[in-house]
């Protein structure tokens, strides 16, 4: 399942201790070309001898040490003594020679034993090396084949500005890139070339001539991207960059797709891999790789120490809270996986579901698609019940996509419902906490910025592997990659098969790679927990695509590890969530202390929390937070179970 043509890019990157150089400054250096790949190697084995030497932290010759040790002066000692408090006088001569040929004995077996048991653990070490290796080797070339698999899935216009979305994520994209994006967006060679050239200026720096540049052309290139902004926000926003002289930064990194994770945990809970896209499938692996490369995960909550009945009715808060947020979130999740699902399917209006659309649009075009499929099933059942046999594979094809597509519709309606009944227990905590925090006078529920620990604080915390965990996840995701090894293989035959059904089956065995990768980091980091969910999506993913498939596993370890360790966590979005909460949940004031910590430490923007802080608490103390829901999907349409029933008489 390997993509090996090499991708083409137009710098190389050299480490020392893990920090990422400039790429201009190695191409600069001609008297060793092979060096840079050299440290890659040694850098990346020293990271994967280190996972892999977590299984076995003692080595077998202090435990030779300890057995001498102990079997030798430490029991004569304990027997002298020993005899000395039972007996009142020394041992012997003969028991002298027991205790002695006692210890030798005991020693030399517990050395032999220890020996032993190292030889044929170093086989395991070794296998676990291999392990480690297999699955960081494969993790980078997954994710290319997953975005082709994206690719692929759709049809016409969708697949170009899909990929030219790809293409213009890359921070380091060549002129030539950025033309060829340009050009499958706007379809205009003109304009395409317009944006190459500004790309250019903005390599070295020119931004007078971008200026000029931009003012001259402005006129034409504008209102083609304000006629596409809405098909496609996110590929036209990044085209937009790239007109105004602005590259995707290495240190930001890259967006993460929204609530990613619990998409993935819904297709595990409901067994329906409907549920999850390819674009998770690429956010798991994604995360999995970063984790194992070393990424540490900011995380803000809340924690209260002192009064205890106080500590309980916040936990429980914090705790409905976090599940009433995910729930919210779960909406627009499920809708866009219908809106997924629709457009991977031929024959559909949904050409795809850009990132960015508003779910206002994406509930129109799924019912309009939807309609479109009932009224197509309609047709081919009287055609087949009047005799035309070859329409039954079609109106097969179309009854399944239907029934599916009403699956996931329905899990849309059932959600709202959920979101209800989270808003109802919210509720019942709030009013808990807000009866407990009026009868206290004093500042116990009041956010504290100062030395001490009790109060109501903001806990700071970080998702991360141990090297350890780090080597129990790669033997967990080598199993099923052993276990998948010949479907791999059968990806590089595509093109000798028929191509939808390869595709489909390309597709299921992505995601669930993506249940395994769940699966593996959930005893570790804890994926089912809302506030970790939270911490994940609210920061960036590193920036991975200097990886090469023709690189090997220690240079793709090095070359990830650098790439996260540049990346910048911004926990100004973290800090004013919890700002945000602090005043419409806990109704709790934001000081001017509080206010100047935030900015301070989390770099929390000034005017959102002053907002805060001029709300007027007993004002708002009534306002429903069923208001910030999703908007509703309505109800399903008797036209589609009656297209359905159809279908099934005539197939009959």
């Amino acid at each position: 399942m390997f993509w090996k043509q090499p991708l083409r890019h137009d710098a190389h990157f050299s480490f020392g201790n893990t920090r990422l150089f400039s790429a201009r400054l190695l191409l600069r250096r001609r008297t060793n070309p092979d060096e840079p790949r050299v440290r890659l190697e040694r850098e990346g084995r020293d990271r994967i001898r280190r996972i892999t030497q977590a299984m076995n932290k003692v080595p077998w010759t202090n435990s030779a040490m300890q057995i001498l040790w102990v079997s030798g002066p430490v029991t004569l000692l304990g027997a002298w003594v020993g005899y000395l408090l039972g007996y009142g006088r020394g041992p012997s001569m003969e028991n002298y020679v027991f205790f002695i040929s006692y210890a030798l004995i005991t020693g030399l077996a517990g050395i032999i034993a220890n020996f032993a048991h190292h030889l044929t653990r170093g086989r395991k070490h070794e296998r676990a090396a291999a392990r480690v290796s297999q699955v960081l080797d494969t993790l980078p070339e997954l994710v290319l084949i997953t975005r082709n698999l994206i690719v692929e899935s759709l049809e016409g216009d969708a697949r170009r500005r899909e990929a030219a979305a790809m293409l213009l994520r890359k921070h380091d994209l060549a002129p030539e890139g950025v033309q060829l994006a340009a050009l499958e967006l706007l379809d205009d060679e003109e304009s395409a070339r317009r944006i190459a050239q500004i790309d250019v200026y903005r390599r070295i720096g020119m931004q007078s001539r971008i200026r000029d540049l931009v003012a001259l052309y402005r006129d034409h290139i504008d209102p083609r991207l304000n006629e596409l902004a809405d098909v496609a926000p996110e590929a036209i926003s990044l085209l937009r960059d790239r007109f105004a002289g602005r590259a995707p930064d290495l240190h930001q990194g890259v967006a993460r797709d929204e609530n990613f994770i619990e998409r993935v945990l819904a297709a595990i809970e409901q067994d329906n891999a409907l549920l999850m896209t390819l674009q998770d499938v690429e956010e798991m692996i994604i995360l999995a790789f970063e984790l194992l490369c070393g990424r540490r995960i900011p995380m803000l909550t809340f924690e209260y120490r002192g009064r205890w009945h106080l500590a309980r009715a916040l936990d429980a808060l914090e705790q409905t809270r976090s599940r009433y947020r995910i729930q919210q979130a779960t909406g627009l999740s499920r809708l866009k996986a219908l809106t997924v699902y629709l457009a991977e399917q031929s024959g559909t209006l949904v050409e795809d579901a850009a990132a960015g659309l508003r779910a206002e649009t994406l509930t129109a075009r799924c019912r309009q698609a939807m309609d479109a499929l009932a009224e197509q099933i309609e047709h081919l059942a009287s055609g087949v019940q009047y005799g035309r046999s070859d329409l039954r594979p079609e109106l097969r094809e179309r009854a399944e996509i239907l029934t599916n597509a009403l699956k996931l519709f329905r899990s849309v309606q059932e959600n709202y419902g959920q979101i209800a009944r989270s808003h109802a227990t919210l509720i019942r905590h709030s009013q808990r906490w807000e009866a407990i925090t009026e009868q206290m006078n004093d500042k116990a529920t009041h956010l504290q910025v100062g030395p001490g620990k009790r109060g109501l604080r903001i806990h700071e915390n970080h998702i991360e592997l141990t090297d350890g965990e780090k080597a129990r996840v790669c033997r967990h995701l080598a199993r099923y990659l052993n276990n998948t090894r010949a479907d791999r293989e059968r990806y590089h035959q595509q093109d000798h098969g028929p191509q939808e059904t390869s595709a489909s089956g390309h597709i299921a065995m992505a995601k669930h790679l993506a249940i395994e990768i769940a699966l593996a980091l959930e005893p570790y980091i804890h994926l089912s927990r809302p506030e970790v969910q939270r911490a994940i999506n609210a920061t960036n993913a590193a920036y991975f695509g200097h990886l090469e498939p023709d690189l090997s596993a220690a240079a793709k370890t090095a070359l990830g590890a650098a790439m996260v360790n540049e990346i910048n966590d911004d926990l100004s979005r973290s800090a004013e969530s919890l700002a945000i909460a602090l005043v419409r949940h806990y109704r709790v004031a934001l000081e001017p202390e509080a206010i100047e910590f935030l900015i301070r430490q989390y770099g929390a923007r000034p005017s959102t929390l002053n907002i805060l802080s001029n709300i007027d608490q007993t004002a708002h103390r009534n306002i429903s937070l069923l208001s910030q829901r999703p908007a509703g999907i309505g109800t399903v349409p008797r036209r589609w179970y009656r297209a359905l029933i159809k279908a099934k008489r005539a197939l009959n």
